[in-house]
């Protein structure tokens, strides 16, 4: 995340700058791959962001680097810590997607799998946190987990009489 912050991570944009003969365009959504774009405006990161801030009623998800810094994280913040975790978490599983896209050329069937990476990043690294910061990330991640729950089953897939 450090690297993300610095705009240092090896987006598109950032290995043109080094000469790479790659396409600066990220695969899925042919856009100039950016540490911004990737992380909060290709279509699979805002799909991800929107998911979020509905299960867990957020205001409003990031839109960039400064605005989560400005806005949403603010130094000193109430929660301060866990917020952080939450972007961590969120923009990790984001970055490995992207990685699988752009590297293995393996496309997820659907945006939500990467909301599911990153339930899985959330559980696994919980432990990182303080007790007191672990209290507070358990009925997020309960009603996170029971949001995925209930939008998995909102896509009953259609069958051949679903107009009946």
């Amino acid at each position: 995340m450090w690297l993300a912050i610095q705009g240092r991570i090896q987006t598109g944009a950032a290995l043109k700058q080094k000469k790479w003969k790659g396409d600066e365009n990220r695969s899925l959504c042919n856009s100039l791959e950016s540490v911004d774009h990737v992380l909060f405006q290709c279509v699979m990161a805002r799909f991800v962001w929107a998911s979020f801030k509905e299960a867990l009623g957020w205001d409003r998800a990031p839109n960039s680097l400064t605005d989560l810094f400005d806005h949403w994280i603010t130094l000193g913040c109430k929660d301060y810590e866990l917020h952080l975790f939450h972007f961590v978490i969120v923009a990790w599983g984001i970055w490995v997607t992207r990685n699988k896209i752009r590297i293995q050329n393996w496309f997820p069937r659907s945006p939500i799998t990467v909301l599911y990476k990153v339930q899985f990043f959330l559980q696994k690294w919980s432990m990182l946190l303080w007790g007191s910061e672990r209290e507070k990330l358990a009925p997020l991640y309960s009603t996170m987990k029971r949001w995925l729950k209930d939008y998995e089953e909102s896509r009953t897939p259609y069958t051949e009489d679903w107009w009946l």
